[in-house]
């Protein structure tokens, strides 16, 4: 009786924290000061979340980006699958999943950033108002990856990909968040005048 319960709680904890719920996501706005409002839609027959966001990069000291997110205290891993829409103004455009302190422009943050370009990689500002760190995953050049997950683990924070070449890159960083965070999806065109357009799919968040 009691495996029964301990399995049905177990249950109702994968139902709350995982999955392409539309309410997965309960906020969404652009950081920076971002020239071309971003927008998230939320397609749920097909499980699918698509951002469109300009923004002049996330990078140095001040980011400009669109993001969604939901507010997430603690250790967490979150996936997608992930797809830019066409080929892109700029080999630089970015999109990918995010980990941050807040919606300030030089905010504490890291995320799984895959760049138009192929690179993939972790990058993150260690404390307010300092310049962006980057731990490549995957070098300029290499196949976008197919899916991207997000891990937090007390200070470590790590970044993993399937569908790449080589079959799996991964990168990892010592970063001290707040024990509440941001926790979403991002996209940032790296043109001030010109908005690009990601797929997010199979969404996956595990409290861990």
């Amino acid at each position: 009786m009691k495996a029964k319960l301990l399995l049905a709680i177990l249950s109702l904890a994968l139902v709350a924290c995982g999955g392409t719920d539309k309410n997965l996501f309960t906020a969404s706005g652009d950081v920076g000061a971002v020239k071309i409002p971003g927008s998230v839609a939320y397609d749920s027959a097909a499980g699918r979340y698509t951002l469109t966001g300009a923004g002049t990069n996330m990078w140095l000291t001040e980011d400009e980006f669109f993001m969604t997110w939901r507010e997430v205290t603690g250790d967490f891993s979150l996936s997608a699958n992930v797809e830019f829409e066409g080929t892109g103004l700029n080999a630089h455009r970015k999109l990918g999943l995010i980990v941050r302190s807040s919606t300030a422009p030089g905010a504490v943050y890291a995320d799984a950033a895959v760049h138009g370009d192929g690179l993939y990689s972790l990058q993150y500002r260690p404390t307010d108002d300092a310049d962006t760190l980057e731990a490549v995953a995957q070098p300029t050049g290499s196949s976008i990856p197919q899916r991207i997950t997000l891990e937090r683990r007390g200070d470590r924070i790590s970044i993993s990909a399937t569908g790449t070449s080589p079959a799996q890159s991964a990168s990892e960083a010592t970063l001290s968040l707040p024990a509440t965070c941001m926790v979403g999806l991002f996209v940032c065109s790296h043109e001030a005048d010109h908005a690009e357009t990601a797929h997010f799919t199979d969404i996956v968040f595990t409290q861990l």
